[in-house]
C-alpha cells in the first residue's frame, strides 16, 4: 500500500502526467457492462486518474474499486480493485474481448465482457486454447487478432482487455503501482502493434 502511495505521488508531481483523485465523469464515458467495469455490479469508482501519452498514444491509468455481493447468507458487499490501462486507437474497431482464465469469474461472479449495448456479440470457443476466453461481434476480426504468442503473453501477464470504439482497455487484479500499471499499458501497446495489418482496413 505505502509502495502505491508512493508512485501515485511520483507520477502526480511529474509534468508530463495529468492527475485527478476521482474522475466520474471520465469513468461515464464508458460501458458499464463490460470487463472490468462489469466487475462491479453494485457500484464501480475510479481512482487516481493519471492521463497522459504512451509512443504517440493517448493513455489513462487508474485504480476502479469494484463493489459486489458475497454469496451465502450474509450477502454482504466487498470491493475489490483493478489496475486499468486505457490506450487510444487509430480508429474504431469491433468490440472483442480476449480474457487470461487467471482473470475470469466464475459461477455466480461471472459478468459480461463486453457491452450488450453495442449489438450482437458471442463467446468464441474455437478462438483461442486452455489460457484465455474471447468474446467478440465479429468472430472473423477476432479470428483475425489470436494467436498463440498473444496467448502466452496475456497469460504471463495476467491480463485482459477489450476493445470500446477507438479505445483499447487493458486491466488486471489489485492495486499496482503506476510503474506497475504503465508497464501493463507498455504491454497493451506492443499487443495493439502486433496487430495485422489488415485490422486497421477491417472490413475490407
Amino acid at each position: 500500500m505505502f509502495e502505491v502511495r508512493k508512485s501515485i505521488k511520483r507520477f502526480r508531481d511529474d509534468p508530463a502526467w495529468t492527475y485527478r483523485k476521482r474522475a466520474r465523469d471520465y469513468l461515464a464515458t464508458f460501458h458499464g457492462d463490460g470487463y472490468p467495469f462489469s466487475l462491479g455490479p453494485q457500484g464501480v469508482s475510479a481512482r487516481n486518474l493519471l492521463q497522459g501519452s504512451l509512443h504517440g498514444r493517448e493513455v489513462s491509468l487508474f485504480h476502479l474499486l469494484a463493489s459486489h455481493r458475497t454469496g451465502g447468507s450474509n450477502r454482504a458487499i466487498v470491493t475489490v480493485t483493478y489496475s486499468v490501462a486505457v490506450l487510444s486507437l487509430p480508429r474504431p474497431l469491433p468490440a472483442t474481448a480476449f480474457t487470461s482464465n487467471r482473470l475470469v469469474p466464475t459461477g455466480r461472479q461471472k459478468r459480461p465482457a463486453l457491452p450488450r449495448t453495442p449489438g450482437w456479440h458471442r463467446d468464441l470457443t474455437e478462438v483461442g486454447a486452455h489460457l484465455i476466453q474471447c468474446c467478440s461481434e465479429d468472430p472473423d476480426f477476432a479470428a483475425l487478432l489470436h494467436t498463440s504468442a498473444l496467448e502466452r503473453v496475456m497469460h504471463d501477464a495476467r491480463l485482459g482487455w477489450r476493445i470500446e470504439g477507438n479505445r483499447m482497455i487493458g486491466w488486471t487484479h489489485g492495486r499496482e503501482t503506476y510503474e506497475d500499471l504503465l508497464s501493463l499499458a507498455e504491454t497493451v501497446a506492443a499487443i495493439i502493434d502486433d496487430f495485422p495489418e489488415r485490422v486497421w482496413r477491417w472490413p475490407e
